[in-house]
């Protein structure tokens, strides 16, 4: 028989035992939408062991299910900080920066996780949307923007995993078109 060097006591497999016993009831919680009874089982986790991945994550989804995006921030910071090599800490932490409107470390969180491909592309195109309204609608932005691109849009927080391509497309989007010749009829 092998054991381990550091021996279980009998106490710490009961916690052990009674934790994941209250990790499956607040799942349970959540699979029936019963948020506060939910919320109050993960908290009472949490208390005793602040770095817990299955309640943190159930508290992620939880906080997901609630809308409440910037305690989901939090909590996939503290996801990410025990266990930094989980893609879709990252990916989750992205949308969650998405609806709170911080598109450029959203895509930064995204650009990390394979599987948000979608969520990150559908991003890129709606920040270069948000970067051609700006230069059209801006002249201080349009100014910096032609100045120098890179710099421009760090500055307002923009990011883009393909920068030198996001670029190139939202300044072939924004060239200044010839004004059209109208003629009259008869003309």
């Amino acid at each position: 028989m092998i054991r381990s060097p550091h021996p279980t006591s009998k106490t710490e497999t009961s916690r052990r035992r009674r934790i994941a016993l209250q990790v499956a009831k607040a799942e349970r919680h959540l699979g029936k939408n019963e948020f506060n009874e939910a919320a109050s089982v993960i908290q009472t986790v949490l208390a005793e062991t602040h770095d817990h991945l299955g309640a943190l994550e159930l508290q992620a989804r939880l906080l997901w299910k609630q809308e409440d995006f910037r305690a989901l921030v939090q909590t996939t910071n503290k996801l990410i900080a025990l266990n930094p090599f989980e893609p879709g800490y990252y990916g989750l932490r992205g949308m969650a920066l998405r609806a709170l409107g911080h598109y450029g470390d959203a895509a930064k969180s995204l650009a990390r996780d394979p599987k948000a491909a979608q969520q990150l592309a559908d991003l890129e195109g709606f920040q270069a949307s948000l970067i051609k309204d700006a230069i059209k609608h801006d002249p201080v932005f349009a100014a910096q923007y032609a100045k120098d691109p890179v710099k421009a849009l760090t500055e307002k927080g923009f990011y883009f995993k393909e920068r030198d391509a996001a670029i190139a497309w939202v300044s072939q989007q924004t060239k200044p078109t010839k004004p059209s010749v109208h003629r009259k009829a008869g003309d």
